[in-house]
């Protein structure tokens, strides 16, 4: 159970590490206060590692924190279109950070032309050098999705 976000942090480069595709291992970091069964989670993000099916499309860090954002506070009455907005909202603010870290949030690019640059310089958030490139971008978006459920609650 992840109680800060170093926790969440540390809980989400724990799964990537153990063979979690990137989207997985950022939703399941969330498992705890989500409450639903791991297996589930771990199926639902399956297919979104490597860019969404390997096409190397959108990140799967994001997309497993898009996943995550919505199963904390999205909405279930698809009339609410004032949550609907909202929660578009709050998921293009994170998308937005994710993109001032690191410029782009398709996984061709950061795995092409951002993470190469780790060798050299460490993301802050990932401590081991010799990790998989993915990690940092794994990790941030734990962080800043764990900093925005902090600052704004669960809504389910």
């Amino acid at each position: 159970m992840a109680e800060n976000s170093t926790d969440r942090v540390e809980l989400a480069i724990k799964l990537f590490n153990s063979g979690c595709n990137c989207a997985q291992a950022t939703l399941c970091a969330f498992g705890d206060i989500i409450g639903v069964d791991e297996k589930l989670l771990l199926r639902a993000s399956s297919d979104f590692g490597g860019g969404m099916s390997g096409t190397r499309e959108t990140c799967g860090a994001i997309t497993g924190m898009l996943m995550a954002l919505g199963f904390l506070r999205g909405y279930d009455d698809v009339t609410d279109t004032e949550r609907k907005h909202r929660l578009y909202e709050e998921g293009r603010a994170l998308i937005d950070d994710f993109t001032a870290e690191f410029g782009t949030i398709t996984c061709g690019e950061l795995t092409r032309e951002v993470a190469p640059r780790f060798r050299e310089a460490p993301h802050p958030l990932v401590s081991d050098p010799m990790c998989r490139p993915c990690t940092a971008f794994v990790a941030y978006a734990v962080s800043i999705l764990d900093k925005h459920i902090a600052e704004n609650g669960v809504l389910n």
